[in-house]
């Protein structure tokens, strides 16, 4: 059964939801999570079932759900340190063939 817009855009808020929640509460989601949900939100301006500007309001009415202010009064609040974001992707440097002959 084919997504609509509809339900893709639900489902992208419920993840940022989800994402914009655990910060909240001072849970670290790891960098992968945030990652899948940007990947899976261009997947939807890729197969035109939203738009980039569309996404970032999402995003932003969902920050504002859920701490109350923009996403700009949080940064200028409380800078990020990304530097906890290093995503160790040294496994995946050696061809694909050489690694499914490894696992075996």
């Amino acid at each position: 059964m084919p997504i609509d817009r509809t339900q893709f855009l639900a489902e992208v808020e419920i993840r940022l939801s989800r994402l914009f929640s655990a910060s909240k509460y001072g849970y670290r989601l790891p960098a992968q999570e945030r990652h899948r949900l940007e990947g899976f939100m261009q997947a939807g301006v890729y197969m035109g079932l939203t738009n980039n500007r569309e996404l970032a309001e999402l995003m932003e009415n969902s920050h504002q759900g859920i701490f109350g202010r923009s996403i700009e009064e949080h940064r200028l609040e409380k800078p990020l340190d990304w530097s906890y974001e290093q995503v160790d992707y040294s496994a995946f440097e050696p061809p694909a063939f050489i690694r499914n002959t490894r696992a075996r």
